[in-house]
């Protein structure tokens, strides 16, 4: 059975557990958008390389319509 001396309010650990979630929460926020950032960064790159290299590029949109890119330079 514990025994200690100093005893604290609860409602001093409360503010700290919110900041602690808070952090956290920031914290997995930050780690989604990087990994969304890294994938659209991939998603670009891949689409201006094919089109460099004269490589058709599909985008598929999330309403099934698909746009074909091509890399045929102006004339």
């Amino acid at each position: 059975m514990p025994d200690h001396i100093n005893i604290h309010h609860p409602d001093s650990r409360a503010k700290y557990r919110r900041e602690r979630l808070a952090i956290e929460e920031l914290r997995a926020k930050v780690s989604t958008l990087e990994s969304f950032l890294l994938d659209a960064e991939g998603d670009l790159e891949a689409i201006f390389t094919r089109i460099e290299r004269g490589d058709e590029v599909e985008l598929h949109m999330p309403s099934g319509a698909v746009f074909v890119i091509t890399g045929k330079a102006r004339e």
